[in-house]
């Protein structure tokens, strides 16, 4: 091969390594990825975030009946102890109630005494007749028996008389007569006596009998009024339920009804947050079940309060024993349902997070094996 002088004189440069690269960006670009997403995978293995909420214990202060909201003695945000009082219910109907039960055993038992005088005064009465009308009887014989005797004697005094004419046969034949009549007389009187001791005696009975059975009445009307006294102890206990208190101390959270109002019965009137520990509750999706036993530790990013607390640490004390659908936050595509279960968290320390607010949680799952509901 020829060589021409021109082709002697020209000079030849080793290209630049970096002029090649930049050529090949794309692949290079395709390989960081491939090296990133192998170095995710490989920490995502050793954690899982999940999402969760900041709970407290929220009481709701509620009427048992339906009744009118007569005063709310609490605004949003108050503080209340346990035994203050939250709302007065209107009780102007179990006033109407009270008061028609008291009416009802006082008439019961002024009845009851009536009807006790009243029985008692008619035997006492029958008894009294019963008791007169022998006295009387008794004091009928005796009488009769002193003028039989005296009869009898003018009698024997007068046939004498009689024999030797100095008085007429009339007048001895009447007296005759009248001694006849005292004779038969006291011959019936003791019979006429004797029932009428009987009837004595049936009236005094009567009477016991009568009294006996006002007693057993007594004894129902005051078994009546004693469960009407119950009802009554009722009532007062249902008008102390129309002054709701709180159970616990809290903070107010809501006020849900204002004076005037009709609450129906179980309707809440206010809310309270109860004092004490915040928990934590992470909603744990069904593909990683596997991820978390009780006493696994876990780092807590609140979503409002994370410039006043920073990571909170704590650890899961339960979780739920059954797989539930989860809330919709636990979903990474909106609406689609996920289910999973609900895991508790205790924090190691008191946090002051906002009770309702959205958290992430991260649980490192590398040191533990599955789940175990025994755990």
């Amino acid at each position: 091969m020829v060589t021409t002088d021109e082709e002697k004189h020209v000079t030849r440069y080793r290209r630049p390594w970096w002029k090649g690269v930049r050529q090949h960006w794309p692949l290079l670009v395709f390989v960081f990825f491939i090296v990133l997403a192998a170095l995710l995978y490989s920490n995502g293995g050793k954690y899982r975030v999940m999402s969760g909420t900041a709970e407290r214990v929220v009481e709701n202060v509620a009427s048992l009946e339906s009744a009118r909201v007569a005063s709310v003695e609490v605004e949003v945000g108050d503080h209340v102890d346990a035994g203050d009082i939250i709302a007065h219910l209107d009780t102007s109907v179990i006033d109407a109630e009270n008061a028609v039960q008291k009416e009802r055993i006082v008439r019961a038992r002024l009845e009851a005494q009536l009807d006790r005088l009243t029985l008692e005064r008619q035997f006492s009465s029958t008894l009294q007749d019963a008791e007169k009308a022998l006295r009387e009887a008794e004091l009928e014989l005796r009488l009769r028996a002193v003028e039989h005797k005296a009869l009898t004697t003018e009698i024997e005094r007068l046939k004498p008389l009689l024999e030797k004419k100095l008085i007429s046969a009339e007048s001895l034949a009447e007296k005759n007569s009248r001694e006849s009549i005292l004779s038969e007389t006291l011959k019936l009187m003791p019979d006429h006596i004797a029932a009428l001791a009987a009837d004595v005696d049936y009236a005094k009975e009567q009477k016991i009998s009568a009294l006996a059975r006002m007693d057993e009445m007594k004894e129902s009307i005051v078994s009546a009024t004693d469960a009407q006294g119950e009802a009554l102890k009722l009532l007062s206990i249902r008008r102390d339920g129309f002054t709701l208190r709180a159970q616990q101390e809290g903070t107010v959270a809501q006020v849900d009804r204002q004076p005037g109002e009709v609450v129906e019965p179980g309707g809440t009137i206010a809310s309270l947050l109860i004092k004490g520990p915040i928990r934590v509750v992470g909603f744990l999706p069904e593909s990683d079940l596997s991820a978390v036993v009780i006493g696994t530790p876990a780092n807590i990013y609140p979503t409002v309060s994370l410039k006043d607390t920073g990571v909170i640490t704590g650890r899961v004390i339960q979780i739920s024993p059954a797989v539930y659908s989860l809330p919709e936050r636990a979903s990474p595509i909106r609406g689609q349902i996920v289910r999973g279960r609900r895991v508790v968290i205790a924090l190691d320390e008191d946090a002051n997070l906002i009770p309702g607010e959205t958290v992430s949680i991260e649980i490192e799952s590398s040191l533990f094996g599955p789940v175990s509901l025994t755990d």
